[in-house]
Order: C-alpha cells, then sequence, then structure tokens
C-alpha cells in the first residue's frame, strides 16, 4: 500500500515537473516537443502493439505501410495532447480564440435560447478536452462526464484544472454521477461526453462491423427527457490550431419501442464515430482495448 502511494506521489510530481517545463516553452512549442517524442517514441512501445492490432481489425484494407503511417501520427496527435495540458487556460483569452475554429455553432445557440438543454457527444480526437471548452466559450452552461484516472492525486488535479478551465461541473462515470448528470439536463443545461470507450455493461452495437459493447446513456437521457442529442467532432488542423464541428441534432423516434430506440440511436452514435476515424484515423485514441473479445 505504501508502495503504491509512493508510486502516485512520484507520478504526480513527474506530472508537474512536465507541466512546468511545457509552461516556459510556450504552447506551440510545447505541442511542437510532444509531437516529436510521440512521434519517436510512442511506436516503440509495447501497448503500441494493441494500436496495430486495432487498427488492422477495424480496416483490414490498410497495409502494414499504412497502418504504421497511421500509428506514428496517432502518437503525433497524444504527445501534441499531453504537452498542451499545460496550456489549456490559453485557449479561452481573447487572443488566442483564433486557435478554435467552431463550425455549425449557431442552430444549437438557438436551441439553447430556447431554454432547453441536451448532450453534445464525441470521442477521443485530437485534443478531446476542447470539446467541452467550445461549451463554455459560447456561454452553453453544464458540465463534462470524465472517468477517473487510476492515480488519485493526478486525478484531483485534472478535475480542479477541467473545473477552472474547461467546464464547471465535472461529472464521474459511475452511479453517483449519473443522478448528476440527470440533474444538469432536468436543469435545462448542457453535459459533453465521451462515448467511443468501452463499456462492459454496455449494449451490443457495431463499430467498423464488430461487435463494441457502447454506453447506451446518451440515448437513454435523451429519450427519457426530452433532450437534443448533437454529435461534435474537432480535429486538429495544424500544430495547436483546431476545428471544433457541431453536427445537426440525432432525429429521435419518441414515439417508437423505447429498448429499440435505444439500440438504433445508439448505432448511429457508433456510425458517426466510424465515419469520423475513417476520415483522420491518425487522430483517434487507437490504444483503447475497444474490442476486447
Amino acid at each position: 500500500m505504501f508502495g503504491k502511494k509512493l508510486q502516485y506521489l512520484a507520478e504526480a510530481a513527474l506530472l508537474k515537473a512536465m507541466l512546468a517545463f511545457c509552461r516556459l516553452l510556450g504552447l506551440d512549442r510545447s505541442s511542437a516537443l510532444g509531437g516529436w517524442l510521440g512521434r519517436h517514441i510512442g511506436p516503440k512501445l509495447g501497448i503500441t502493439r494493441r494500436a496495430r492490432n486495432n487498427i488492422a481489425r477495424a480496416m483490414p484494407e490498410l497495409s502494414n505501410a499504412e497502418i504504421e503511417r497511421v500509428v506514428i501520427g496517432m502518437w503525433d496527435n497524444l504527445g501534441r495532447t499531453a504537452f498542451e495540458y499545460a496550456h489549456l487556460d490559453k485557449f479561452s483569452r481573447p487572443e488566442e480564440r483564433h486557435r478554435i475554429e467552431i463550425v455549425g455553432i449557431e442552430p444549437l445557440l438557438a436551441y439553447a435560447a430556447t431554454g432547453k438543454g441536451g448532450m453534445l457527444v464525441s470521442g477521443h480526437f485530437a485534443n478531446w478536452e476542447l470539446m467541452p471548452l467550445v461549451m463554455r466559450l459560447e456561454g452553453l452552461d453544464g458540465g463534462g462526464v470524465y472517468r477517473a484516472a487510476n492515480n488519485p492525486y493526478v486525478n484531483d488535479w485534472m478535475v480542479t484544472m477541467r473545473r477552472e478551465l474547461i467546464v464547471p461541473d465535472q461529472i464521474a462515470k459511475g452511479p453517483k454521477g449519473a443522478r448528476l448528470l440527470i440533474q444538469a439536463i432536468r436543469d435545462k443545461r448542457f453535459v459533453a461526453m465521451l462515448i467511443d470507450q468501452r463499456l462492459s455493461e454496455g449494449v451490443e452495437a457495431r463499430l467498423f462491423g464488430l461487435p463494441a459493447m457502447t454506453t447506451p446513456t446518451p440515448a437513454v437521457i435523451a429519450l427519457r427527457y426530452d433532450a437534443a442529442l448533437i454529435p461534435a467532432s474537432i480535429v486538429r488542423t495544424e500544430g495547436a490550431h483546431f476545428r471544433v464541428t457541431v453536427h445537426a441534432p440525432v432525429e429521435l423516434r419518441r414515439d417508437a419501442e423505447p429498448t429499440a430506440e435505444i439500440l438504433r440511436v445508439t448505432q448511429l452514435l457508433n456510425d458517426f464515430l466510424e465515419a469520423r476515424i475513417r476520415e483522420r484515423p491518425e487522430s483517434w485514441f487507437w490504444l483503447h482495448n475497444r474490442w476486447k473479445d
């Protein structure tokens, strides 16, 4: 127990040291350095075998050379994202707003003006922390759903950072978080949620034609509480510059049989994610054990 605590403290100290170093470098140089380290170190790590296997399963039409290009691009993006954590505060500054281009936000703002709330759903693309930040930048009140980090000290830092710099309400996955999520929707607010990771207690849907246990929460919440369900995507356009696209809301069949409709909507969301991954496979987080046998 003491050894594990010591490990957690050492990891947290290393993280803070890295962040301090990155702040000295500035945003653009930090992002570039993270990308360089990711490209040169990431592909050599043992965990990258999972990424290569996942890519081969999902897109068997790719050659080994094409798979390797995706792997290198993925690690470039992950390295950049990690080193950009030290500068998340800058994306909210007026002089830095040019770094995030927001597309398709007008219908969502018009919907919010009617006093209704909803869920923005996406996946681990580009720098995924910026998707809920767009809510804050556009004046949409709400919160974000997160998975707690294994290291409690790192988790405390991340929750505090997200609360201060991204959106105020941080909702942990789990029973308590589910109650907070429902309350936010009932209060006609907005919640951002990433839905591309495997959920053992989820429902079976398809992703790249493969069985993929998927959270039904967005579909359940949208149907039960008459909330909008809005897919969003984010791409890294160049360096520490991004484009966030707010897509058309999912059309819900509220008179349909509930279970069948939940399964249909969950599959539609997976289809949305797959389309975005196919457009830019190097921008997705392939390291997750998405298709566990």
